[in-house]
């Protein structure tokens, strides 16, 4: 298995084989919690006016994504599993207002670090808070238009350079990502690390492309583009992966604790936990096209693909 890990737009342009269009903050962990809470089908689009046009079309749609970093108009929600109240964070649900915080509380309950403060959360042998979850039944057979550009234009990019399959990836299923692949097989994989506005690095990507990398292949997580620099080592295991993504807090996601609560009703700092709650569901995205033609995404389990466990290449099975 040839696996590449690829970066931006321009990445997405040279991508081949099973194709995985990976955007933390926030597409694809958006859309994990919406089809957890029950969403049936996700229609990404990356033009606002197609997506407006496509909802006046289908009314039973719900709209929901960003503009210019605010929500679109027309759109019921914009890109925040927070604030479509479809992820909970330590048994709290959105009540319609952002969370109104001082400097002096922005950090209340956080551990600190060497260089700023984290959360250890529970992930393969951490323990801590706060825990994220999506609420069930929320949306339940409900069908979305997500009104995305960056997403929306990897998958077309990766699509137009010929990927024979494309699915979507965050933090929140990124296991389940490696265990499709290894499921399917294919002969190459391209891990494409969006970034910010699919035009410039950004470390969650990164840190979640070389994560599924190191499922696949049982090597070690390094690299100063997806390590936050609290890590004064370059090496860790994937077992490790939620004392990394805790980390970004401040070294990658500093812009969902800006305290301002204009700003927190576009980046609630409830986003930054519910993107990086590691490995929460046993989905992939996966992107296909109906019988219009139209891109749409559905949830798909690894299981549909391979009955039983995952035998990771370095011998150790998938429990």
């Amino acid at each position: 298995m040839n696996i590449r890990i690829l970066k931006t737009i321009e990445g997405a342009k040279e991508a081949e084989g099973l194709t995985v269009i990976i955007d933390v903050f926030r597409a694809f962990s958006l859309e994990c919690y919406l089809f957890a809470a029950g969403a049936r089908r996700i229609y990404p689009v990356g033009d606002p006016e197609e997506a407006r046009a496509l909802a006046s079309a289908h009314t039973d749609c719900i709209l929901v994504g960003e503009e210019g970093d605010v929500k679109s108009p027309g759109c019921s929600y914009g890109d925040s599993p927070w604030q479509t109240g479809a992820g909970e964070v330590a048994g709290r649900h959105y009540d319609g207002r952002p969370d109104v915080f001082t400097a002096d509380n922005i950090l209340a309950g956080l551990a600190v670090g060497p260089e700023g403060p984290f959360i250890p959360r529970r992930h393969k042998g951490f323990d801590g808070t706060p825990g994220c979850a999506a609420v069930p039944g929320l949306f339940s057979e409900k069908d979305f238009i997500h009104l995305t550009g960056t997403g929306s234009s990897g998958i077309l990019e990766a699509e137009a350079a010929g990927a024979d399959e494309i699915i979507g990836a965050s933090l929140v299923n990124a296991e389940a990502v490696a265990k499709y692949i290894l499921a399917r097989n294919p002969r190459s994989v391209s891990l494409v690390a969006m970034g910010k506005d699919g035009l410039e690095n950004a470390k969650e990507d990164s840190l979640c492309a070389k994560y599924i990398e190191s499922l696949l292949t049982g090597s070690a997580i390094m690299g100063e583009d997806a390590l936050p620099r609290i890590f004064r080592t370059k090496i860790f295991s994937s077992d490790q992966i939620q004392l990394i993504a805790d980390a970004l807090l401040t070294d990658g996601g500093e812009a969902f604790f800006n305290p301002d609560p204009e700003w927190q009703e576009v980046y609630p700092r409830e986003d930054f936990f519910l993107s990086t709650a590691c490995d929460l569901f046993d989905f992939v995205i996966r992107i296909s096209r109906d019988e219009k033609g139209i891109l749409y995404a559905e949830p798909v389990s690894p299981a549909e693909r391979s009955p039983g466990f995952f035998q990771h290449p370095a011998g150790t099975p998938y429990p």
